[in-house]
């Protein structure tokens, strides 16, 4: 049975529960490692010592899409970075203006060293979520919040309410190689920032 089954299961049993009672219902070779793979992966939350919730599937789904704490994982890191593609524009543009992303499915870009890409995978797999080179194919299905790495030797950044992000004028250089989808972005950047492209792109 895979975990997914195991948790739609634990909806309709207890919403709390401890270990021996998991234990004495659900036959398995080490059920406390069932337990601790399930909090890891968002199915419950271990409350305390030996004592566990299930989390409903409104909960579950919050938790794989929570905006707010994928940047502020950024925030709170102290390897540097700089987001970088559409979110580049979606924070020069202070959220104004976001592109080929939805609720369920929500990369953010970011530029990392090179030699820091080890340290980039450790990080985002110590905080539960995933990541993937910009080049590369993923190996899972990705869902929800998750890193897209750009590797790079030198990072050039500036400070946005709190976020490391390339320079403006990368960002709007950005924005004019792929002007079918951002040239709103452009107006907006424009009219923020008085970049003189008004007779262009307005």
């Amino acid at each position: 049975m895979s975990y997914y089954g195991l948790w739609t299961i634990l909806n309709c049993w207890k919403k709390e529960f401890g270990t021996a009672d998991f234990a004495r219902t659900f036959a398995s070779p080490n059920p406390r490692k069932v337990l601790h793979d399930l909090a890891k992966n968002g199915f419950v939350e271990h409350l305390g010592y030996g004592t566990y919730s299930v989390n409903g599937m409104e909960d579950y789904v919050k938790a794989k899409n929570d905006l707010e704490d994928g940047y502020e994982f950024l925030k709170n890191s102290e390897l540097d970075y700089a987001l970088t593609d559409v979110d580049g524009v979606f924070v020069w543009t202070r959220g104004g203006y976001n592109a080929g992303r939805f609720f369920g499915f929500y990369p953010i870009h970011i530029k990392v060293r090179t030699a820091e890409i080890p340290k980039w995978k450790r990080l985002v797999r110590k905080a539960r979520r995933k990541c993937l080179l910009s080049a590369s194919r993923p190996r899972e299905t990705l869902y929800g919040v998750f890193y897209v790495l750009h590797p790079t030797e030198r990072i050039r950044s500036e400070t946005v309410d709190g976020l490391k992000v390339e320079p403006l004028k990368n960002t709007v250089e950005f924005c004019m190689t792929n002007s079918y989808t951002y040239e709103p972005a452009l107006e907006m950047l424009d009219r923020e920032y008085k970049l003189g492209l008004n007779s262009e792109y307005a």
